[in-house]
């Protein structure tokens, strides 16, 4: 007969869980990875969409935040080189334009600003799991070892101490659930104002030609 295990499921949840752990983990930390040394902090994409022309707003602290497709990092790099301070880039019908006009680019911050304070949530639950990860991951190596020695007892032992670990990661990760469907709420509305404003930007005549990439 084949021997039952107790701490079998608790095992193979308590790894999933390891698993969501790391792979929350590691998107917050390229995100906040150090500036080139250059000085040219590399573009932290915000979304991606399948429709819609791009659009970046570049930070006077050089942070950088874009949207849309067919736009490269090293193509927004060679555009900060040519435009002094913050500014708003897009490419409307095929053309490119800047938009530097502070009351302009206040309303672009303000659009995506509900968004950026869910990531920042985010990336806290993130983090927290990330830790919880670590302590299953010790958890999982002191597991192997008793594997090694066929030791049941310790192994049981072990299996529930990971399954209780697992308590505090589940309910976090129900929580980044919940923020990520905000996000993604926040992010639809966030860039249907931005396209309302490149539309204002270019009635008004804010935004002007965009300097030529050589």
């Amino acid at each position: 007969m084949q021997a039952r295990f107790p701490f079998a499921r608790p095992l193979k949840h308590a790894l999933l869980l390891g698993a969501v752990a790391a792979a929350c983990a590691a998107p917050f930390a390229s995100a906040n990875a150090a500036p080139p040394s250059d000085g040219l902090q590399k573009v932290r994409s915000i979304h991606r969409l399948e429709n819609g022309e791009p659009y970046a707003l570049v930070r006077a602290d050089s942070r950088m935040s874009m949207t849309g497709n067919n736009v490269t990092n090293d193509q927004m790099d060679a555009i900060k080189r040519m435009v002094q301070g913050e500014f708003f880039w897009f490419r409307k019908d095929g053309k490119e334009y800047i938009v530097q006009d502070a009351a302009t680019l206040d309303r672009i911050r303000q659009a995506w600003a509900p968004m950026e304070k869910t990531g920042a949530e985010m990336e806290k639950h993130g983090a927290e799991m990330g830790r919880h990860g670590k302590v299953m991951g010790d958890y999982g190596n002191q597991m192997a070892l008793a594997a090694v020695t066929l030791n049941k007892t310790k192994m049981e032992a072990i299996g529930k101490k990971m399954e209780d670990a697992g308590k505090p990661m589940e309910a976090i990760g129900k929580q980044m659930e919940t923020l990520g469907e905000e996000m993604e709420a926040q992010q639809k509305e966030a860039d249907k104002a931005t396209r309302g404003i490149i539309k204002d930007a270019i009635a008004s005549g804010t935004a002007r030609p965009a300097p030529q990439r050589s």
